[in-house]
């Protein structure tokens, strides 16, 4: 589990500034390498799985060279009858990352069930036996959503997607509502290439037109829930000193 896989890759994530989704992929569309769409837009979903003193998260933050992260994917609607999940295992070490990917069996998400759900899903995986013991203790700590679309370069050796609409939840009572919305114009713009083209990376970056960004949508997804559940806080403690609010003297 701590070497990387042999689909390694170098990922690096821009932010366009002062550009809506609109402009974004106009310019990925008018790039010098010829740009093409491969695969429809879709809408990704993810849970993310993490120990409870969130140590992955922790290693993020910290910009640990050697990290995980684990979550579980899908596509389509962000509940009900989910059908082919992916267990996955992102692994970053140093500049570059891979993944290990898993099949899961399909499972349900309906009211406050998503984390039974997902207890339930990984107990009948068929995964291998090191896997199941390195998730064992990990636990879903966050939910995000967003709109992608797929590019693929001319000469079929740059991949990028551009990522848009992001917003969070809470695994605790998710059924594909009350979804934080932190920035509705946010754009994610993210180039991925093998190793062996990093050499001709930059007749790619340098036609695009955006700003070079560590951009985590795990670790900003984590934040913003924290942030949510603090105004939620402030918002309690406000209404409970105003004048005509008086809380019961518990006989």
């Amino acid at each position: 589990m701590h070497l990387l896989p042999g689909n390694i890759r170098y990922e690096r994530k821009f932010l366009p500034e002062a550009l809506g989704l609109a402009k974004v992929l106009a310019v990925v569309r008018q790039h010098p390498c010829a740009f093409r769409e491969v695969y429809p837009p879709r809408f990704v979903n993810n849970i993310y799985l993490d120990s409870p003193g969130r140590s992955d998260y922790h290693d993020h933050v910290a910009g640990v060279p050697n990290r995980s992260k684990t979550r579980i994917r899908w596509y389509g609607a962000p509940a009900g009858a989910i059908a082919r999940p992916v267990l996955e295992h992102k692994l970053k070490r140093g500049a570059v990352s891979g993944k290990l990917s898993y099949g899961l069996p399909s499972f349900s998400l309906r009211g406050d069930d998503l984390c039974r759900s997902v207890e339930l899903s990984l107990q009948a995986a068929a995964i291998p036996e090191q896997v199941r013991w390195r998730i064992r203790h990990l636990e879903p700590v966050l939910v995000n959503r967003y709109h992608r679309w797929y590019f693929l370069s001319g000469d079929a050796t740059f991949r990028l997607t551009v990522d848009a609409g992001l917003e969070f939840g809470s695994p605790s009572g998710w059924g594909g509502s009350g979804l934080i919305t932190p920035e509705p114009s946010l754009v994610i713009v993210e180039l991925k290439f093998a190793p062996r083209d990093a050499a001709d990376a930059d007749r790619v970056t340098n036609g695009l037109p955006f700003r070079l960004a560590r951009c985590s949508k795990y670790v900003l997804g984590i934040e913003r829930l924290a942030q949510a559940a603090a105004w939620r806080w402030a918002e309690l403690e406000t209404f409970a000193g105003a004048p005509g609010h008086h809380q019961g003297d518990g006989n």
